[in-house]
C-alpha cells in the first residue's frame, strides 16, 4: 500500500473530524473526489478505515493503525518540505569559518548566536588559526569565509572591512607599573613579556614595534591561549599585550591591572576574507553579509 501524500492529509482530516464531508473541505476537495480518495485508500489496504453511519464515520481497528503511521509520514514530509525550503533560500547546510584568535575572544561568538538563532537548520563549524594560517585555509578551500588582522598579507583573496579593537597591557596588581593608567610603546619593550605563539598576528605586531624601535622584544614565556597570558601575568611572570575586550573578563576573577597602551599600533583593523564572493554557496553569502554588517 502507497498512498500518495493528499490522500493521506485527507484520510486524517476525514478522521480528526468525523465526516468525509467536512475533510473535503478542510482538504480543498469535491465531496465525491474526497469519497473517491477514500474508496481507493480502502481498496489497497483490502480493509475497511471508516464505519460510515448516519451522523459521519468512524474508525475501524487498521483505521487507528494506519492513522498513527499516516501522521508520522505526514510530519516528516512537513519537516523536509521545510528544510527544502531552508536549502532553496540558502540558510540551511554547514558553512566554515576560520579565523585569528582575537576575532574569536571579542566579535565571532556574539554574530555567530544571533545568525543561527535567525536560522537554526544552518550549522557552522568555526576554527581558530592563526592569521597567516587562515589566509591559506580560505585559499586552499578549507574555509569557507576567513577572519584575519588587517595587516596579514592575503592576496589574491578578496577582503571586507569586519572589526577593529585595541590593545592594552596587562600587568600584575603588585607589578611596579601596577598603579600606572597607561605606557608608551618603548617602555612596554623594555619588560618581560608573556606572549601567545609564534606566528599570530599579536606576536607579529609585538615583533614589529620591537623592530622599529630597535629594542629586543623579551619574551619571558610563550603561551596557547588569552587566558593563559593573563594567568601567568597574574603570578608575576611577565606583563602581557592583550586586546582590551579580552583583558576585561579576566579583571574580573585575576589579581590584574589594565594600563591604555599609547602606540601607533595598538588599534588594529580586522577583515573578513573569501576567495571570490560570487563562488561562495547561498548559505555562505548569506553568513558573509551577516558578519560584514557594521555594529
Amino acid at each position: 500500500m502507497t498512498p500518495d501524500t493528499r490522500s493521506l492529509r485527507l484520510f486524517v482530516a476525514v478522521a480528526d473530524h468525523g465526516s468525509i464531508s467536512e475533510g473535503a473541505k478542510r482538504c480543498h476537495l469535491a465531496l465525491a473526489a474526497a469519497s473517491k480518495r477514500i474508496s481507493d485508500l480502502e481498496a489497497r489496504a483490502r480493509l475497511p478505515l471508516f464505519v460510515r453511519h448516519a451522523r459521519g464515520v468512524t474508525l475501524t481497528s487498521a483505521g487507528h493503525g494506519l492513522l498513527l503511521h499516516a501522521r508520522a509520514v505526514l510530519s516528516a514530509m512537513d519537516r523536509l518540505g521545510a528544510e527544502l525550503d531552508d536549502f532553496q533560500q540558502g540558510v540551511a547546510g554547514v558553512v566554515s569559518i576560520t579565523a585569528n584568535a582575537s576575532t574569536i575572544a571579542q566579535f565571532l561568538p556574539a554574530q555567530i548566536g544571533s545568525f543561527l538563532r535567525l536560522h537554526p537548520v544552518l550549522k557552522i563549524d568555526l576554527q581558530e588559526r592563526a592569521s597567516t594560517e587562515v589566509v591559506k585555509a580560505v585559499q586552499a578551500g578549507l574555509a569557507d569565509i576567513g577572519v584575519i588582522e588587517g595587516n596579514t598579507p592575503a592576496d589574491p583573496l578578496e577582503c571586507l572591512p569586519y572589526r577593529s579593537d585595541e590593545l592594552a597591557v596587562v600587568v600584575a596588581r603588585d607589578h611596579p607599573l601596577g598603579r600606572r593608567k597607561r605606557i608608551g610603546a618603548d617602555e612596554v619593550l623594555r619588560h618581560e613579556h608573556i606572549v601567545v605563539r609564534e606566528g599570530t598576528a599579536l606576536h607579529r605586531v609585538l615583533l614589529n614595534a620591537a623592530l622599529e624601535a630597535q629594542l629586543p622584544l623579551k619574551v619571558r614565556m610563550q603561551v596557547g591561549s588569552f587566558d593563559m597570558v593573563c594567568r601567568m601575568v597574574e603570578q608575576g611572570a611577565g606583563i602581557g599585550v592583550l586586546p582590551y575586550a579580552a583583558i576585561l573578563p579576566q579583571l574580573q576573577i585575576l589579581k590584574l591591572r589594565c594600563l591604555k597602551l599609547d602606540a601607533p599600533w595598538a588599534v588594529r583593523r580586522h577583515l573578513l576574507c573569501v576567495r571570490r564572493q560570487q563562488d561562495l554557496t547561498v548559505a555562505a553569502r548569506s553568513v558573509l553579509e551577516h558578519l560584514s554588517r557594521p555594529d
